[in-house]
């Protein structure tokens, strides 16, 4: 009898007519074969229509039929796919009844906006902080009329979405156009939080190379503030409080509920001497590490969240090193990372592991391994590094990649590995070299010419983080891609996350054919050193990127002395923090580019739905965002390292917020929909909030 799938008719018959067909060359399997794939087709889709009842299980084009028969309100109209699915209506519909029963309570109103617009939220109704007069004879003590100033706790919250102090009645409305005015008797405020906490798990801390008792707990050497994660689960039946939405943590908030925020799967965990070794929650201590003043006590492990560091005592200091797990903030899923991302599969590549409990110990001696395999058997051209932790790998690489050479260097699922390329040797140039082993042939000559582009090797980077030196690409290469990738912006960053090297490029493309892409990442500025003689323009695409000069006068993508760059660029969805100078512009949409954008072909290519300031030469433009004397971006921060990195202000003029061909933001971040998410709770907001009562979304991150 079969054991294949494809056989189920066929193990069906009698012994004696398999038998028979046996004999006969199998014709009969051929033609049970046949019916048992239409039988298939038939079962697929019994199966799919039985899914569709549900709408946890129904396809897509489903929900909007079931949410008619409970009475959605339907998303706001957009062409969009990507908009239909940030908006999540399957969730809006799946709890719209149990919404519909809590209809008229805070807890409600927080659940419609984490529905509707996918946002973490909490409804605060303000007239309940009013200040009022009590009768002598019935005194409410938990209504007081004045702050207590000595609960540090109370003055850190006061305005924010957490503040429980007293407030005189303001008259003015909480939704008004000109300014808030929220402690009203018929206010209610929703304060939403779009920044998202990203983990970062057992990572090595930076120590300060003047006190070895001191460190931060983001390996790149910066202050980064930590923050709380969002609880995984359903949404909780009740007001949300402090550990319910991914937000910043201060000082005085880490100190009143150490014992939450510190822990396995928490804001922040630390480990001394040894990945195994764990401090316990009784010794952290927190306290203002801004100068370093703060005198730990022995037993004592000083944390400070705001800035993200940590100070032990001078002589119990760590012998053996020390690993934090810790949450930052960050709009989306964006450059190195330990968040989900799709990953491409292994199929029948040969797969080297760094790191991990039997990996190998760098990525140097990872292709060191793949070149001795590759020599034993030259079919080996195919292979990929997976790097299974997250630590800093301080290596000088360089990879020379041979014809038909596919290499994919990445990490694990729920890593961030740091590759930090530091200046070990003062007579060679120590940037990520990638070197094409063809050689160029001789000028004029036919013979050893260079492989066809099927046959020039190619390298993907995905999920890295590398700071210290560039990315330099040279030779007969076919393409290099980087998708979710951090390439530090100015090499390496002072603890301010000020740039120490500026002018420096992140990505050299050196006398190489080679194809550069970038997606879903961050990266310094592209210097493209290729003469126009050499052959065509070389093929640049950026999609959905943040490429930063570090200053607006630094040219982010530019040729060697500040030239034209020899490249054909294309960007979608990108944010450029520069000035942009190549050859010619084949398409640029959704993106926004600060500084002067230069091509030195004007009769083909094109802008559209973009930013950029008037500049000549230029290319052509469809649909624009007016000239700069009328509006400009407004960015939250420009300085990578920060939780608002890139992320358009609230105060940002909706013909940039809003300005994209689908309705969308413009820049790195237009696939959030954030404009889409707004109108979406605020049409929600009109049927949950009660009779007479005035309700503003206010946004706390």
């Amino acid at each position: 009898m079969s054991s294949s799938p494809r056989d189920r008719l066929y193990a069906l018959l009698p012994a004696v007519h398999r038998t028979r067909d046996e004999q006969l060359g199998f014709p009969l399997r051929a033609l049970l074969r046949i019916v048992e794939s239409q039988v298939q087709v038939l079962e697929d889709d019994l199966d799919t229509w039985y899914a569709n009842w549900f709408v946890e299980t129904c396809e897509d084009w489903v929900v909007p039929y079931i949410g008619a028969l409970v009475g959605t309100r339907r998303p706001p109209a957009s062409g969009s796919p990507g908009a239909v699915r940030a908006l999540s209506p399957r969730r809006d519909v799946a709890d719209a009844v149990a919404n519909r029963r809590r209809k008229g309570t805070a807890a409600a109103l927080e659940a419609v906006a984490l529905d509707s617009s996918g946002w973490p939220a909490r409804a605060v109704e303000l007239y309940r902080h009013l200040v009022r007069a009590q009768h002598m004879r019935h005194i409410r003590l938990d209504r007081p009329a004045t702050l207590a100033v000595r609960d540090t706790l109370a003055c850190a919250q006061l305005g924010g979405p957490f503040d429980g102090t007293p407030h005189l009645l303001d008259v003015r409305r909480p939704n008004s156009t000109e300014t808030l005015g929220l402690h009203g008797i018929a206010s209610l405020a929703l304060f939403v939080w779009r920044l998202r906490a990203f983990p970062v798990t057992r990572a090595p801390a930076f120590c300060i190379d003047q006190r070895y008792n001191r460190y931060l707990v983001n390996v790149l050497g910066i202050d980064t503030q930590l923050f709380a994660p969002a609880p995984r689960g359903p949404a909780p039946a009740r007001v949300s409080g402090p550990g319910d939405v991914p937000h910043p943590l201060g000082r005085e908030e880490f100190e009143a509920a150490i014992t939450e925020y510190y822990g396995p799967g928490r804001s922040l965990q630390i480990w001394r001497n040894a990945p195994d070794d764990a401090v316990p929650a009784g010794q952290i201590v927190v306290a203002d590490l801004t100068d370093w003043r703060y005198r730990p006590q022995p037993g004592q492990v000083v944390v400070d969240p705001v800035l993200g560091r940590i100070a032990f005592p001078a002589d119990e200091a760590p012998a053996d090193g020390v690993w934090v797990s810790w949450h930052y903030g960050f709009p989306d899923a964006m450059g190195g990372g330990a968040y989900r991302r799709p990953v491409t599969p292994v199929d029948g590549r040969r797969r080297y592991a760094v790191g991990g409990v039997d990996g190998l110990g760098s990525l140097t001696a990872a292709l060191q391994q793949w070149r001795t395999d590759k020599t034993a058997n030259r079919s080996l051209h195919d292979a990929l590094i997976e790097i299974h932790d997250s630590a800093d790998y301080t290596e000088s690489l360089r990879i020379d990649l041979d014809e038909e050479d596919r290499l994919e260097i990445r990490a694990a699922p729920g890593h961030r590995p740091v590759l930090r390329l530091l200046n070990q040797k003062a007579n060679r140039f120590d940037a990520l070299t990638v070197r094409a082993t063809a050689k160029q042939p001789p000028a004029g000559t036919v013979a050893d010419c260079p492989p066809p582009t099927a046959r020039r090797p190619r390298l993907v980077l995905d999920g890295l983080v590398v700071s210290g030196r560039s990315l330099y690409v040279v030779g007969e290469i076919g393409e290099v891609l980087l998708r979710h990738c951090t390439l530090v912006p100015g090499w390496e960053l002072g603890h301010d996350c000020r740039p120490r090297w500026g002018t420096e490029p992140s990505v050299e493309l050196r006398r190489t054919t080679a194809r550069l892409r970038v997606a879903h990442s961050v990266i310094g500025t592209i210097v493209v050193d290729q003469e126009e003689s050499m052959g065509d323009p070389l093929d640049i695409e950026l999609l959905d990127s943040i490429v930063d000069a570090t200053a607006g006068d630094l040219p982010a993508v530019t040729g060697p002395e500040d030239r034209f760059a020899h490249a054909a660029l294309t960007m979608r969805r990108c944010t450029v923090l520069g000035d942009v100078r190549v050859h010619v512009l084949p398409l640029a949409e959704n993106s926004i580019v600060t500084g002067c954008l230069h091509t030195l072909r004007r009769d083909t290519g094109c802008l559209r739905y973009s930013y950029a300031p008037d500049s000549h030469p230029g290319p052509p433009r469809y649909r624009c965002v007016p000239p700069p004397g009328t509006v400009r971006p407004r960015f939250t921060s420009t300085r990578y390292g920060h939780p608002g990195y890139c992320q358009l202000h609230v105060a940002c003029d909706p013909l940039i917020s809003a300005g994209a061909e689908d309705g969308a933001e413009l820049g790195a971040f237009h696939d959030l929909y954030q404009p889409h998410r707004l109108s979406n709770l605020l049409d929600h907001l009109t049927e949950y909030v009660p009779l007479g009562v005035e309700a503003a979304v206010i946004t706390a991150t």
